[in-house]
Protein backbone atom coordinates (compact mmCIF):
# COMPACT_ATOMS: atom_id res chain seq x y z
CA UNK A 1 0.00 0.00 0.00
CA UNK A 2 1.26 3.46 -0.87
CA UNK A 3 1.89 5.83 2.02
CA UNK A 4 3.81 9.05 2.41
CA UNK A 5 3.21 9.42 6.16
CA UNK A 6 5.57 8.43 8.96
CA UNK A 7 3.27 7.11 11.69
CA UNK A 8 4.24 6.76 15.32
CA UNK A 9 4.59 3.27 16.71
CA UNK A 10 1.36 3.65 18.64
CA UNK A 11 -0.68 4.72 15.62
CA UNK A 12 1.01 2.10 13.47
CA UNK A 13 0.06 -0.68 15.86
CA UNK A 14 -3.49 0.67 15.98
CA UNK A 15 -3.70 0.56 12.20
CA UNK A 16 -2.36 -2.99 12.13
CA UNK A 17 -5.03 -4.06 14.57
CA UNK A 18 -7.74 -2.23 12.64
CA UNK A 19 -6.80 -4.07 9.46
CA UNK A 20 -8.18 -7.28 10.98
CA UNK A 21 -11.69 -5.85 11.16
CA UNK A 22 -13.45 -3.64 8.61
CA UNK A 23 -15.62 -1.97 11.25
CA UNK A 24 -13.19 -0.90 13.98
CA UNK A 25 -12.14 2.69 14.63
CA UNK A 26 -8.79 3.83 13.31
CA UNK A 27 -6.87 7.08 13.58
CA UNK A 28 -5.74 8.49 10.26
CA UNK A 29 -3.47 11.52 9.89
CA UNK A 30 -4.82 14.33 7.73
CA UNK A 31 -3.75 17.88 7.10
CA UNK A 32 -5.98 20.65 8.37
CA UNK A 33 -4.99 24.32 8.36
CA UNK A 34 -1.38 23.39 7.65
CA UNK A 35 -1.08 21.00 10.56
CA UNK A 36 -1.25 17.20 10.53
CA UNK A 37 -3.95 16.03 12.92
CA UNK A 38 -5.60 12.73 13.77
CA UNK A 39 -9.17 11.97 12.79
CA UNK A 40 -11.17 9.03 14.05
CA UNK A 41 -13.19 7.37 11.32
CA UNK A 42 -14.87 4.05 10.65
CA UNK A 43 -12.53 1.96 8.53
CA UNK A 44 -14.42 0.44 5.61
CA UNK A 45 -11.66 0.31 3.04
CA UNK A 46 -7.92 -0.17 2.69
CA UNK A 47 -7.22 3.13 0.98
CA UNK A 48 -4.15 5.15 1.92
CA UNK A 49 -4.08 8.89 2.43
CA UNK A 50 -1.65 11.74 2.78
CA UNK A 51 -1.69 15.14 4.44
CA UNK A 52 -2.01 17.25 1.28
CA UNK A 53 -3.47 17.22 -2.21
CA UNK A 54 -0.83 18.00 -4.84
CA UNK A 55 -1.65 20.20 -7.78
CA UNK A 56 -2.34 18.44 -11.06
CA UNK A 57 0.99 19.66 -12.44
CA UNK A 58 2.85 18.18 -9.49
CA UNK A 59 0.89 14.93 -9.66
CA UNK A 60 1.35 14.30 -13.38
CA UNK A 61 4.87 15.75 -13.67
CA UNK A 62 6.42 14.96 -17.04
CA UNK A 63 4.14 11.98 -17.70
CA UNK A 64 2.99 12.19 -21.34
CA UNK A 65 -0.66 11.85 -22.25
CA UNK A 66 -1.48 8.16 -22.84
CA UNK A 67 -2.82 7.66 -26.36
CA UNK A 68 -2.03 4.09 -27.45
CA UNK A 69 -3.13 0.94 -25.67
CA UNK A 70 0.45 0.34 -24.54
CA UNK A 71 0.72 3.88 -23.15
CA UNK A 72 -2.58 3.52 -21.32
CA UNK A 73 -1.48 0.23 -19.76
CA UNK A 74 1.82 1.80 -18.69
CA UNK A 75 -0.04 4.74 -17.13
CA UNK A 76 -2.30 2.40 -15.13
CA UNK A 77 0.73 0.41 -13.95
CA UNK A 78 2.45 3.57 -12.72
CA UNK A 79 -0.60 4.38 -10.62
CA UNK A 80 -0.85 0.83 -9.27
CA UNK A 81 2.82 0.67 -8.23
CA UNK A 82 2.89 4.18 -6.80
CA UNK A 83 5.16 5.81 -9.36
CA UNK A 84 2.28 8.23 -9.87
CA UNK A 85 0.93 8.83 -6.37
CA UNK A 86 -2.84 9.33 -6.48
CA UNK A 87 -3.36 9.34 -2.72
CA UNK A 88 -5.15 12.40 -1.33
CA UNK A 89 -6.28 13.78 1.97
CA UNK A 90 -8.87 11.88 3.93
CA UNK A 91 -12.42 13.25 3.84
CA UNK A 92 -14.32 12.83 7.09
CA UNK A 93 -18.02 12.64 6.19
CA UNK A 94 -20.45 13.85 8.88
CA UNK A 95 -22.36 10.60 8.48
CA UNK A 96 -25.09 11.28 11.05
CA UNK A 97 -26.26 14.38 9.19
CA UNK A 98 -25.57 13.21 5.63
CA UNK A 99 -26.85 9.62 5.76
CA UNK A 100 -30.49 10.37 6.47
CA UNK A 101 -33.77 9.01 5.09
CA UNK A 102 -34.17 5.38 4.14
CA UNK A 103 -32.13 5.97 0.99
CA UNK A 104 -29.15 7.71 2.56
CA UNK A 105 -28.87 5.35 5.53
CA UNK A 106 -28.69 2.13 3.52
CA UNK A 107 -25.52 0.43 2.34
CA UNK A 108 -23.92 1.30 -0.97
CA UNK A 109 -24.15 -1.41 -3.60
CA UNK A 110 -21.21 -3.88 -3.48
CA UNK A 111 -17.85 -2.76 -4.87
CA UNK A 112 -17.84 -5.89 -7.02
CA UNK A 113 -20.73 -4.45 -9.04
CA UNK A 114 -19.01 -1.12 -9.70
CA UNK A 115 -16.16 0.35 -11.68
CA UNK A 116 -14.67 3.84 -11.36
CA UNK A 117 -13.57 6.41 -13.90
CA UNK A 118 -10.97 9.05 -13.06
CA UNK A 119 -8.50 11.12 -15.10
CA UNK A 120 -5.99 8.27 -15.40
CA UNK A 121 -8.18 5.19 -15.85
CA UNK A 122 -11.72 4.71 -17.17
CA UNK A 123 -12.09 1.17 -15.78
CA UNK A 124 -10.73 1.24 -12.23
CA UNK A 125 -11.40 -2.04 -10.40
CA UNK A 126 -9.74 -1.19 -7.06
CA UNK A 127 -11.77 1.49 -5.24
CA UNK A 128 -8.93 2.05 -2.77
CA UNK A 129 -6.29 2.95 -5.34
CA UNK A 130 -7.00 6.65 -5.91
CA UNK A 131 -8.08 8.40 -2.70
CA UNK A 132 -7.45 11.76 -4.37
CA UNK A 133 -10.60 11.20 -6.43
CA UNK A 134 -12.66 8.55 -4.64
CA UNK A 135 -13.25 7.41 -1.07
CA UNK A 136 -16.02 5.73 0.89
CA UNK A 137 -16.87 6.58 4.49
CA UNK A 138 -19.73 4.60 6.00
CA UNK A 139 -22.61 4.56 3.52
CA UNK A 140 -21.30 7.59 1.63
CA UNK A 141 -19.19 7.67 -1.52
CA UNK A 142 -16.98 10.74 -1.80
CA UNK A 143 -16.13 12.03 -5.27
CA UNK A 144 -13.60 14.84 -5.76
CA UNK A 145 -12.27 16.72 -8.77
CA UNK A 146 -9.54 19.32 -8.26
CA UNK A 147 -8.73 22.46 -10.26
CA UNK A 148 -6.37 21.55 -13.07
CA UNK A 149 -7.37 17.87 -13.20
CA UNK A 150 -8.05 16.60 -16.70
CA UNK A 151 -8.40 13.42 -18.67
CA UNK A 152 -4.93 11.99 -19.34
CA UNK A 153 -5.71 8.51 -20.67
CA UNK A 154 -6.52 9.40 -24.27
CA UNK A 155 -6.47 12.34 -26.66
CA UNK A 156 -9.56 14.02 -25.24
CA UNK A 157 -8.50 17.15 -23.39
CA UNK A 158 -10.31 18.53 -20.35
CA UNK A 159 -13.13 16.22 -19.25
CA UNK A 160 -11.96 15.87 -15.64
CA UNK A 161 -14.05 13.39 -13.70
CA UNK A 162 -14.48 11.05 -10.77
CA UNK A 163 -17.42 8.74 -11.43
CA UNK A 164 -18.70 5.31 -10.43
CA UNK A 165 -20.75 3.12 -12.74
CA UNK A 166 -22.31 -0.35 -12.77
CA UNK A 167 -21.31 -1.94 -16.11
CA UNK A 168 -23.31 -5.15 -15.69
CA UNK A 169 -26.51 -3.46 -14.52
CA UNK A 170 -27.45 -1.75 -17.74
CA UNK A 171 -30.44 -2.03 -20.07
CA UNK A 172 -31.24 -1.92 -23.76
CA UNK A 173 -34.40 -0.58 -25.39
CA UNK A 174 -35.47 -4.02 -26.64
CA UNK A 175 -34.85 -5.84 -23.34
CA UNK A 176 -38.19 -4.83 -21.82
CA UNK A 177 -36.38 -3.95 -18.60
CA UNK A 178 -36.17 -0.87 -16.39
CA UNK A 179 -32.95 0.39 -14.80
CA UNK A 180 -33.37 2.39 -11.57
CA UNK A 181 -30.71 4.46 -9.87
CA UNK A 182 -31.35 5.87 -6.41
CA UNK A 183 -29.16 7.66 -3.87
CA UNK A 184 -29.02 10.63 -1.50
CA UNK A 185 -26.92 13.58 -2.73
CA UNK A 186 -25.10 16.41 -1.02
CA UNK A 187 -22.74 18.83 -2.79
CA UNK A 188 -20.25 19.32 0.03
CA UNK A 189 -18.09 21.83 -1.88
CA UNK A 190 -18.93 23.59 -5.13
CA UNK A 191 -15.86 24.87 -6.97
CA UNK A 192 -17.96 27.46 -8.77
CA UNK A 193 -15.92 27.81 -11.95
CA UNK A 194 -17.81 25.30 -14.13
CA UNK A 195 -21.03 23.32 -14.26
CA UNK A 196 -20.40 19.78 -13.00
CA UNK A 197 -22.41 16.74 -14.06
CA UNK A 198 -23.30 14.59 -11.04
CA UNK A 199 -25.42 11.87 -12.71
CA UNK A 200 -25.97 10.59 -16.22
CA UNK A 201 -27.82 7.72 -17.82
CA UNK A 202 -25.50 6.97 -20.67
CA UNK A 203 -25.22 4.75 -23.74
CA UNK A 204 -22.04 4.78 -25.79
CA UNK A 205 -21.62 3.57 -29.36
CA UNK A 206 -18.67 1.29 -30.00
CA UNK A 207 -17.00 3.81 -32.28
CA UNK A 208 -17.66 7.07 -30.47
CA UNK A 209 -19.50 9.10 -27.86
CA UNK A 210 -22.94 9.46 -29.44
CA UNK A 211 -25.73 8.86 -28.69
CA UNK A 212 -24.28 9.07 -25.14
CA UNK A 213 -26.35 10.38 -22.26
CA UNK A 214 -30.06 11.10 -22.55
CA UNK A 215 -30.75 12.67 -19.16
CA UNK A 216 -28.34 14.11 -16.62
CA UNK A 217 -28.16 16.04 -13.38
CA UNK A 218 -25.87 19.07 -13.07
CA UNK A 219 -24.77 21.35 -10.29
CA UNK A 220 -24.17 24.70 -11.94
CA UNK A 221 -21.27 27.02 -11.20
CA UNK A 222 -23.75 29.12 -9.23
CA UNK A 223 -24.82 26.07 -7.20
CA UNK A 224 -28.24 25.27 -8.70
CA UNK A 225 -29.15 21.58 -9.09
CA UNK A 226 -30.61 21.22 -12.60
CA UNK A 227 -31.90 18.34 -14.70
CA UNK A 228 -30.69 18.36 -18.31
CA UNK A 229 -32.87 16.64 -20.92
CA UNK A 230 -30.76 16.07 -23.99
CA UNK A 231 -31.67 17.57 -27.34
CA UNK A 232 -30.24 16.96 -30.80
CA UNK A 233 -27.83 19.84 -30.25
CA UNK A 234 -26.56 21.37 -27.02
CA UNK A 235 -28.68 24.48 -27.60
CA UNK A 236 -31.76 22.26 -27.80
CA UNK A 237 -31.16 20.73 -24.38
CA UNK A 238 -33.95 21.41 -21.89
CA UNK A 239 -32.87 22.56 -18.43
CA UNK A 240 -35.17 22.00 -15.46
CA UNK A 241 -34.37 23.78 -12.20
CA UNK A 242 -35.13 21.43 -9.31
CA UNK A 243 -35.08 24.05 -6.56
CA UNK A 244 -32.23 22.26 -4.78
CA UNK A 245 -28.82 23.88 -4.35
CA UNK A 246 -25.29 22.97 -3.35
CA UNK A 247 -25.13 22.41 0.39
CA UNK A 248 -28.63 20.93 0.53
CA UNK A 249 -29.30 17.19 0.69
CA UNK A 250 -31.84 15.49 -1.56
CA UNK A 251 -32.83 12.06 -2.80
CA UNK A 252 -32.47 11.28 -6.50
CA UNK A 253 -34.23 8.48 -8.33
CA UNK A 254 -33.98 7.91 -12.09
CA UNK A 255 -35.80 5.21 -14.05
CA UNK A 256 -34.81 4.36 -17.63
CA UNK A 257 -35.98 1.60 -19.99
CA UNK A 258 -33.44 2.36 -22.72
CA UNK A 259 -35.72 4.90 -24.40
CA UNK A 260 -38.03 6.54 -21.84
CA UNK A 261 -36.85 7.98 -18.55
CA UNK A 262 -38.18 9.75 -15.46
CA UNK A 263 -36.36 11.77 -12.80
CA UNK A 264 -37.59 12.13 -9.23
CA UNK A 265 -36.24 14.52 -6.58
CA UNK A 266 -37.32 13.70 -3.04
CA UNK A 267 -39.92 11.35 -4.55
CA UNK A 268 -41.48 14.08 -6.69
CA UNK A 269 -41.37 13.62 -10.47
CA UNK A 270 -39.42 16.54 -11.94
CA UNK A 271 -38.80 15.36 -15.49
CA UNK A 272 -39.88 12.75 -18.02
CA UNK A 273 -38.77 12.25 -21.58
CA UNK A 274 -37.11 9.97 -24.10
CA UNK A 275 -33.84 9.70 -25.97
CA UNK A 276 -33.30 7.41 -28.93
CA UNK A 277 -30.23 5.25 -28.33
CA UNK A 278 -31.12 2.52 -30.77
CA UNK A 279 -30.55 -0.72 -28.91
CA UNK A 280 -27.28 0.34 -27.29
CA UNK A 281 -26.69 -0.51 -23.65
CA UNK A 282 -27.31 2.30 -21.16
CA UNK A 283 -25.71 2.39 -17.71
CA UNK A 284 -25.89 4.79 -14.77
CA UNK A 285 -22.88 6.94 -13.90
CA UNK A 286 -22.66 9.08 -10.77
CA UNK A 287 -20.05 11.33 -9.15
CA UNK A 288 -18.47 14.49 -10.57
CA UNK A 289 -17.73 15.14 -14.25
CA UNK A 290 -16.63 18.44 -15.75
CA UNK A 291 -17.99 18.02 -19.26
CA UNK A 292 -16.77 20.20 -22.08
CA UNK A 293 -13.53 19.23 -23.82
CA UNK A 294 -10.80 21.83 -23.46
CA UNK A 295 -13.03 23.89 -21.16
CA UNK A 296 -13.70 20.87 -18.95
CA UNK A 297 -11.11 21.82 -16.32
CA UNK A 298 -11.94 23.44 -12.99
CA UNK A 299 -10.05 26.62 -12.19
CA UNK A 300 -8.82 27.94 -8.87
CA UNK A 301 -6.40 26.62 -6.26
CA UNK A 302 -6.03 23.03 -5.13
CA UNK A 303 -7.91 24.00 -1.96
CA UNK A 304 -11.07 24.59 -4.04
CA UNK A 305 -12.14 21.12 -5.22
CA UNK A 306 -15.57 19.93 -6.26
CA UNK A 307 -16.73 17.46 -3.57
CA UNK A 308 -19.88 15.38 -3.99
CA UNK A 309 -21.27 13.08 -1.28
CA UNK A 310 -23.51 10.30 -2.60
CA UNK A 311 -25.03 8.04 0.06
CA UNK A 312 -26.75 4.69 -0.33
CA UNK A 313 -26.23 4.49 -4.10
CA UNK A 314 -27.88 1.47 -5.69
CA UNK A 315 -28.72 0.37 -9.23
CA UNK A 316 -31.40 -2.24 -9.93
CA UNK A 317 -32.75 -3.77 -13.13
CA UNK A 318 -36.32 -5.10 -13.20
CA UNK A 319 -38.88 -6.31 -15.75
Amino acid sequence: MKSTLNLSALVFSTLLFSATCACVQEEVPIEQEGEVKLLTMTSQQNASFKGWNPTWANLIGNEPRAITNAEQAALRNKVANGTIDTDGTLVDVPNSTIETTGTGSRSVMPDSQMRWHNPLNSQVTDPNENSRWYQKDGNTQVFRVFPGDENWQNSRVGAARSEAYAPDLGIRRDDDQVMTFSARYHIAANNGSKDVKIFQSKATAAGGFDPAWGVALHVTAAGSIDIIKRGLTWSENERIVTGKTAGQSFNLRVTDDGFNYKVFIDNVEKAAGSWDRGNLKSVCRWGAYVQGGSSGVLTGSVSDPQIVYISGAQVTVTH
